[in-house]
């Protein structure tokens, strides 16, 4: 089967359409040929899908069908979205377009600049300390 004709595909386009107004791309423009190697379980996830849209048309709303196929098979549809959040912001060009760096945002951590921590103690000493949840 051709990987963008998996069910599995046309889930992860779904999840991540991308936003042209900000270049930021689509998960079919960039990650159709790491799909097959990336990610364990696609034929388990591809006859959840088949099943689970067999009745009826896809949703609307891409998180109407992911919570479907988690009643049915939690821990398979967990990792496979855990999976592809990571294929899609490992992705050089999603890094770039979020951030300006070509450092993918998952798995490794994003360095912020130094902050002047001196700004913080008027709110520190106006709040005494507390965060908003504990000064009640």
């Amino acid at each position: 089967m051709n990987v963008s004709d998996r069910p599995s595909y046309k889930l992860l386009a779904r999840m991540f359409p991308g936003e042209p107004e900000r270049s930021v791309p689509a998960f079919d423009a960039i990650a159709a040929a790491r799909l097959g190697g990336r990610f364990a379980g696609l034929d388990e996830i591809d006859a959840l899908i088949l099943k689970e849209t067999e009745a009826a048309e896809w949703p609307e709303d891409v998180n109407v069908l992911l919570k479907a196929l988690r009643s049915g098979a939690p821990d398979l549809v967990d990792h496979f979205t855990e999976q592809a959040v990571a294929l899609y912001f490992s992705t050089p060009a999603v890094s770039r377009a979020l951030t300006g760096k070509p450092v993918p945002l998952f798995p490794n951590p994003t360095v912020m600049d130094d902050i002047d921590y001196d700004l913080l103690e008027p709110v520190i000493a106006n709040c005494r300390g507390l965060a908003d949840a504990e000064q009640s």
